[in-house]
């Protein structure tokens, strides 16, 4: 029997006492989380003398807030939990020297020793001279990048994403797709492996893909870019504070209000006639009808000066994008009827969104911070459509979200308090553009051509609730920050899925146009069914980490997490009665490789995950001079986690079931076995809702899929190792490294079906799942477990020209890749092989070989700023289905398209801005008007290759490997821009 963690009364008790003692920290709020904010630390010596007791003030250059530490018996001190930004450092009252200012970035730790000279040994701390100091950033084993506010503001780029430019770390692409939608995925892992943390808030999505919330296939930003103070990309071996994911770590910190008024508008414009035709519009030479405009408002500033401050920031997007909906399979657009090809060619695809962001800090005392924070998201979007999906085939999507953060931060000599309290309210509603029947035309071997009619997606997703967190550093212990931290989190996933929404039917259209071979429609359960699951999650997680300065070269990084997460939807969940009888009494898989009693849940027979241990160790040691050059590296583990979107299904599917039956007639490739109990003869009364009434038993659930999870679920996870150097090349900041990643246990579906005898496949085949042989009763079985794989092992170059006082700044980032998995990234239906091991190991899908991306910015003649990024990346591996030897001989294989000789992708942006003083409002009141220029050379990307081999005796087809009329990126494309800034 499984034990609830939150039952045990034992357990109850300890939670409540820990749940009290963070409330009554939190009740005055807070100001920075740890996870963000940076550290300043170093010894002060006299005389060279190593001096204890001199108090040492950092002092916030922008909103005057204060932090003071006293050096300790070793002469040192130290600075944690400070906002990133400028400082200035005073000892004993006395400001130092101008080139003491330093300036603090994300996740930043500064080693700043300082020598003091005494005149007379008489002469008091705070009128001593400054004789010398010496800086060292290159502390920590982490494989980071940090993005500047300049970079974010001045970089061209599609949209106003600020995660844009997250591709300037290696080992992390920016993935834009075809449809605009964007998202982040380090090495081979999947996107959902990410997580972002905004003023040390994670944005984890608990339910959909994409990572965090609201990046599941759409074309809005996650958070206003004008309320973006920088950010951090953590490649790889983060501390142990960061929870809930496996691949990078996106730290980023919020912009706040400072001591004086600041404000500012935009407005960005882009149509059609300011771009160039994609190349399916040069066959048509007619252009799509589009228009982008982006526009928003911030202001910043004192309430009470050097006290309390406000920030607000709203930004809005209003597109029509252009579409491109074309044949797929390679098909020859002629043999289509002309209503069919009528749907070909160009629609626009609308999408609108609002976002808000306001803050307020608070300043108690010298000692307590406080802040309180709110974002608001709302988008609206026609998706779904262009490819092989025409304007009626299109989805309506919904998009809304609220996160409301409180803290408090509590600081004396000895230690560092950080508690909050944090609310989330998200929904996602996607419903069907066009009701009535779906359409699918395959070619004969089951490639889409083309998606028509009435679309299939119907869902209400959505993750509500609250959480409590309490970050402890102690600093008192020489040479150690030591930090620890409890996040307890309950949180309600809904799940209303009613796929397909509407009756989806297919055709071989090489067979036949007026006869499907199957159709696959949802339904309502009599009396139960409406498709939603509800899960009320519990969540807890637990930290230590000790940074420690072994020696004053060696620095090691070692830091122990726990998490554990509870869901009585997957613990509770009782496999309905009928199943089991059928599944016990199913004996095609007495002789299979699936024991049903893995799949069969009692409402007890469950076990929340529990070893979600994760050691995480780096270390930096100086092997140079004046910490010029820098070895360092790290190893760990890191916890993912299962998203209810899969979860779900077992529950949802057994309430709106999704039913499939096949029609029996003489289509080689599609017939049926009569005898098999979702083969029925055709009839056209199938076309209407009555007709698929009489297929559904009764509605009793009979003929319905079945999807069962494995009783004995894990987490993902993946263990990272890494190993570099990092110091300076002149001007330039450097580092290279290697890397090793390895994820494992990730979720896949896979088909339950076995045929008499308990084969997948016939015996005198390699290929053609057993659709027709699901359970007995029902329809197909579907089973999800922990089985997808994935490993990468990679060169990371970084070099680095900051933009100082210089007229120019640069960021190279070069990353080489060797990977491998099961699947591509993402992919969680597996279904064409009795087991996981027989897709075998792969060149990654998803990851090129080579990539390169270079930022520029220069300070031009006469008031004019120009910036610039490259995207270069090879070939990458695609996959496509072969069945030369025969139609049961199929199997998948990988290619590489010549694509543009040794480049896959090529991309050029640049941008060029001039500032005019406008003295309106402020004195340093300006407008800046810009031009960007997106794919300067008008690259064409493909977005994929027809990847049909052929079926049985047939060679390679002419077009196989050549572009199949997708495409990412834009054509060059101009977008102008005012912002005016007071």
């Amino acid at each position: 029997m499984h034990a609830h963690l939150w039952k045990n009364p034992v357990a109850k008790k300890i939670l409540a006492s820990v749940m009290s003692a963070i409330a009554l920290t939190s009740f005055s709020g807070v100001l920075y989380a740890q996870i963000g904010s940076a550290s300043l630390s170093g010894i002060i010596e006299v005389s060279d003398k190593p001096t204890a007791g001199i108090e040492v003030t950092a002092v916030n250059i922008a909103n005057g807030h204060s932090y003071k530490v006293v050096t300790q018996a070793n002469g040192g001190y130290l600075f944690t939990g400070l906002p990133p930004g400028d400082y200035r450092l005073a000892i004993a009252g006395k400001n130092l020297q101008e080139q003491q200012q330093i300036n603090l970035r994300v996740g930043q730790k500064v080693n700043l020793n300082i020598e003091l000279g005494k005149a007379n040994p008489e002469q008091p701390v705070e009128e001593m001279l400054v004789l010398g100091t010496q800086v060292n950033y290159n502390l920590g084993g982490e494989i980071g990048t940090n993005i500047s506010l300049e970079q974010i503001e001045s970089l061209p780029q599609t949209t106003r994403n600020f995660l844009a430019f997250a591709d300037l770390a290696p080992g992390v692409q920016f993935n834009e797709g075809q449809d605009g939608s964007t998202s982040i995925q380090g090495g081979a892992q999947s996107p959902n492996a990410i997580n972002i943390f905004i003023d040390g808030v994670g944005q984890k999505n608990y339910v959909l893909r994409g990572g965090v919330t609201g990046q599941d296939a759409s074309r809005g930003n996650p958070f206003p870019q004008s309320a973006i103070a920088e950010y951090k990309v953590i490649t790889q071996n983060y501390s142990a504070e960061y929870d809930q994911l496996s691949s990078a770590a996106i730290v980023a910190v919020t912009a706040s209000g400072t001591n004086e008024f600041h404000g500012g508008f935009f407005y960005d414009y882009s149509d059609e006639g300011m771009r160039e035709k994609n190349p399916n519009e040069l066959k048509d030479n007619k252009k799509i009808p589009s228009q982008q405009i982006q526009y928003g408002v911030n202001v910043g500033g004192p309430i009470i000066q050097d006290k309390l401050h406000f920030f607000f920031a709203y930004e809005g997007k209003s597109n029509s994008d252009p579409r491109d909906v074309v044949v797929g399979a390679g098909y020859d657009v002629n043999k289509l009827p002309a209503n069919v090809q009528a749907k070909l060619g160009g629609v626009s695809a609308s999408f609108e969104e609002d976002l808000y962001f306001g803050k307020l800090s608070y300043v108690i005392n010298d000692a307590q911070k406080i802040e309180l924070t709110a974002k608001y998201r709302d988008e609206t979007e026609l998706t779904g459509i262009g490819g092989q999906r025409p304007l009626e085939f299109g989805t309506d999507k919904n998009n809304e979200e609220t996160r409301v953060v409180l803290s408090h931060n509590w600081r004396t000599d000895n230690w560092l308090n950080d508690a909050r309290i944090t609310y989330e309210d998200y929904t996602f509603n996607p419903r069907p553009h066009t009701l009535g029947n779906g359409t699918i035309l395959l070619n004969a071997g089951k490639q889409l051509v083309l998606s028509t009619g009435a679309g299939r997606d119907y869902q209400e997703k959505s993750q509500s609730g609250w959480a409590l967190q309490e970050d402890f550093t102690y600093i008192a212990l020489a040479n150690h920050q030591l930090k620890t931290g409890i996040k307890y989190k309950e949180v309600e996933l809904t799940s209303v899925e009613q796929q397909p929404f509407n009756p989806q039917y297919s055709y071989n259209i090489d067979y036949s146009w007026t006869q499907p071979y199957m159709v696959e429609w949802g339904a309502p359960l009599a009396g139960i069914g409406n498709g939603a699951a509800v899960a009320d999650n519990k969540q807890l997680g637990l930290y230590f980490q000790d940074d420690w300065s072994a020696t004053e070269r060696l620095t090691i990084n070692a830091g122990l997490r726990w998490d554990y997460e509870e869901s009585d939807a997957y613990l509770d969940y009782k496999t309905p009665d009928a199943v089991v009888t059928a599944l016990r009494g199913w004996s095609n898989l007495d002789n299979s490789n699936i024991n049903v009693d893995d799949y069969i849940s009692t409402g007890n027979n469950r076990d929340t995950f529990k070893d979600a241990w994760q050691p995480r160790l780096g270390f930096s040691y100086d092997i140079g001079t004046d910490n010029n050059l820098v070895l360092f590296g790290g190893a760990g583990r890191a916890f993912d986690r299962n998203l209810f979107d899969n979860l779900q299904l077992e529950a949802t599917k057994a309430t709106f079931p999704t039913y499939r039956v096949n029609f029996d007639s003489e289509d080689p490739q599609n017939n049926c076995d009569p005898a098999a109990s979702n083969c029925v003869a055709w009839d056209p009364k199938y076309l209407t809702a009555q007709g698929l009434d009489e297929l559904l038993y009764a509605n009793s659930g009979a003929g319905r899929e079945v999807f069962l999870v494995n009783n004995d679920l894990k987490t993902p996870y993946s263990d990272q190792f890494s190993l570099g150097v990092r110091g300076t090349l002149g001007d330039w900041d450097a580092e290279f490294s290697l890397s090793h990643i390895k994820s494992e246990d990730g979720f896949v579906w896979m088909l339950m079906n076995r045929r008499p005898g308990g084969s997948f496949f016939d015996g005198n085949s390699t290929w053609g799942q057993p659709w027709g042989f699901g359970i007995p009763g029902y329809s197909n079985g579907l089973i999800g477990m922990n089985a997808l794989e994935s490993k990468a092992d990679s060169l990371y170059i970084k070099l680095d020209k900051p933009k100082v006082d210089d007229y120019w700044g640069m960021t190279v980032a070069y990353t080489y890749t060797d990977a491998q998995d099961r699947r591509k990234a993402g992919e969680v239906f597996a279904l064409d092989y009795p087991d996981i091991d027989d897709y075998g190991w792969h060149d990654s899908l998803s990851v090129p070989e080579h990539r390169l991306v270079i930022a520029a910015l220069f300070d031009l003649p006469n008031g004019f700023d120009l910036s610039a990024k490259l995207n270069l990346e090879s070939v990458k591996t695609y996959q496509g289905t072969d069945c030369r030897a025969g139609w049961n001989a199929c199997r998948y294989n990988t290619f590489q398209p010549d694509g543009d000789g040794f480049l896959g992708y090529k991309q050029l942006d640049v941008a060029i801005s001039k500032q005019f003083a406008t003295g309106m409002i402020a004195q340093d009141s300006y407008i800046t008007l810009r031009l960007d220029i997106l794919n300067v050379t008008n690259a064409v990307n493909h977005g994929g290759y027809q990847d049909w081999f052929g079926g049985a005796g047939e060679n390679l087809p002419a077009n196989f490997a050549q572009p199949n009329g997708t495409f990412n990126g834009p054509p060059t494309t101009l977008k102008l821009g005012v912002n005016w800034a007071w």
